[in-house]
């Protein structure tokens, strides 16, 4: 392999990792609001019907 290809297999690599991760977190933080949410709801329907 040349030295430019390998840096730029390397870069890219890096940056794909980079990514995949931000996108997880996005995901995961994304499902945690929308569980407190629901529970948010959940707690508010239980206390209104006490």
């Amino acid at each position: 392999m040349s030295d430019p290809f390998f840096a730029a297999l390397d870069i890219g690599l890096v940056f794909g990792l980079a990514l995949g991760l931000a996108l997880w977190q996005l995901v995961a933080l994304k499902r945690g609001i929308r569980r407190d949410r629901e529970a948010a709801a959940r707690a508010k329907a239980e206390a209104g019907d006490s």
